[in-house]
């Protein structure tokens, strides 16, 4: 007796068995999980359709037998289908063509197919045979959307920016993409920016690395540092692919103003160490014969009064008051490297401003300067050593009124935050022009005639040492406004 697989095989092959060749031509082109139909290959009528290819779409099968590919929108022009059936003549079959096709309610699915060039009757007919995937085309595209959306806000986060510009016909450079911290800020995102050139949003950018943009068009990547609306940014120019062609470029910034700004004061403080070390040294060279000079001077003066010499009295008096002047620059040279041991305590600040303010409406009142106070409220506290702060407060007040030669208005206030609190010295003057703000708190540097140049910067170094901080912002329209703050102390 045959086994099953031999008896098969003997009806379907030796026998022909008509009836079993048809049953099981009808069962595997109307199996569910693929589409299976022939068109002509001339004009792309339908000549057959599995039941899988007429479910999906929507249709009768007296209705998509009535329908050819350009009604199904399978080749949305005639250069791709004549592309696709020349490489079929060529060749005779195309494997996992993936091509888009509407169905009855105009909906997109997205199929992959093979073709096979058969002949029908005499006649050539492309016999395809696929499965949709539309499913799994979806579902690639909601993790791509999701990815695009997490590297976005991954790139938005950056402190910086990440701009792509695209190179136009006429050479020009236009912005795609716009997106980081930096570029939020100055306002040139994407959504504002886009399609925008270079030169329409910052025209100043040719200036400074329009030299380099032809070399990254042509493969090369440039790094450097650059200024853009007083950021300092280190900035990377890199050339844009697609299919392995240059197309655009890449910019690429982060923000390296702080680190910029620790490596001035770095520099500074090297600077100030030096100075402090030769102001100390000097200090004590001088303070020595200094000392003797202001003694015998001392007793020329007495000298001179015993026997009524008055003229050349007054000489002495003058020197006197001279040697009084190079003795307290002396001990403020000193107290640059002087071991600070301050009493530190709380301070009430309204208490603090109001002890102040008779001492300073005794100059402002001299100096036809109006004086005001400002936001002075009660119940905020600091932790600081009172005598040098109220120092600190009267040297800024001098400064301030020193600043307004032909009077002026002079604000004496207070500024509340969560956990700070702010004392402000404010004057109506002219401002500190920008290439002096760059040298206030640098040892012995004055614009005065009579000046020392150290008392910003001692000024500034008793706040650090008390853990507060000195700022200075100036304007020619405005004036200049010192402030200190401190911690709020709480109880």
């Amino acid at each position: 007796m045959l086994s099953l697989r031999d008896h098969f095989k003997h009806e379907l092959f030796v026998n022909q068995n008509s009836e079993l060749t048809q049953f099981l031509l009808n069962r595997i082109l109307n199996m569910k999980s693929e589409f299976v139909c022939i068109t002509t290959f001339h004009d792309g009528e339908f000549i057959y359709a599995n039941d899988s290819v007429v479910q999906r779409l929507g249709y009768s099968d007296d209705e998509l037998l009535k329908r050819n590919v350009f009604d199904l929108g399978i080749w949305p022009d005639a250069e791709k289908r004549d592309s696709v059936m020349s490489a079929l003549t060529d060749s005779g079959l195309i494997q996992d063509l993936e091509i888009e096709v509407s169905d009855r309610q105009n909906n997109i699915v997205t199929c992959v197919l093979d073709l096979e060039l058969i002949n029908i009757l005499a006649k050539p007919c492309i016999l395809i045979a696929g499965r949709d995937i539309s499913i799994v085309k979806a579902i690639e595209k909601n993790k791509y959307d999701e990815m695009k959306e997490e590297l976005l806000q991954t790139v938005r986060s950056v402190n910086g920016f990440v701009i792509q510009m695209k190179k136009r016909e006429d050479g020009e450079l236009y912005y795609v993409l716009a997106e980081g911290k930096i570029a939020e800020e100055l306002g040139y995102t994407t959504a504002n920016s886009y399609g925008k050139t270079v030169r329409e949003i910052f025209p100043f950018l040719y200036k400074t690395e329009g030299q380099y943009y032809d070399r990254i068009l042509q493969g090369e990547t440039i790094s450097f540092e650059t200024e853009l609306h007083g950021r300092s940014l280190y900035k990377t120019l890199s050339p844009y692919y697609k299919q392995g062609r240059v197309i655009g470029i890449i910019a690429t910034a982060v923000d390296i103003s702080e680190r910029k700004n620790i490596e001035k004061m770095l520099r500074l403080s090297e600077m100030n160490a030096a100075l402090g070390e030769l102001a100390v040294g000097v200090a004590h060279e001088i303070r020595n014969p200094l000392t003797g000079i202001r003694g015998f001077v001392q007793l020329l003066g007495e000298t001179l009064k015993r026997h009524g010499i008055e003229k050349e009295q007054r000489y002495v008096e003058l020197i006197q008051t001279e040697l009084s002047r190079i003795n307290d620059l002396v001990s403020e040279m000193l107290w640059l490297r002087k071991p600070k041991e301050s009493s530190m305590e709380i301070i009430d600040m309204l208490k603090l401003v109001n002890d102040i303010l008779p001492l300073i409406q005794v100059d402002t009142n001299m100096n036809n300067i109006q004086m005001d106070t400002y936001g002075v409220v009660a119940g905020k506290s600091i932790r600081a050593n009172i005598a040098l702060l109220k120092q600190v407060i009267l040297n800024l007040c001098k400064n301030s009124i020193e600043a307004m030669q032909s009077g002026g208005r002079l604000i004496l206030g207070l500024r509340e935050a969560a956990n700070t609190v702010t004392l402000f010295v404010q004057d109506s003057g002219p401002g500190i022009p920008p290439d002096v703000m760059d040298k206030l708190f640098t040892p012995f540097f004055t614009t005065k005639q009579s000046g020392n140049g150290l008392g910003l910067f001692i000024s500034k170094q008793i706040i650090i040492e008390m853990g507060g901080k000195l700022a200075i912002e100036t304007s020619s329209s405005t004036g200049t406004v010192v402030s200190v703050t401190f911690p709020v102390e709480t109880a």
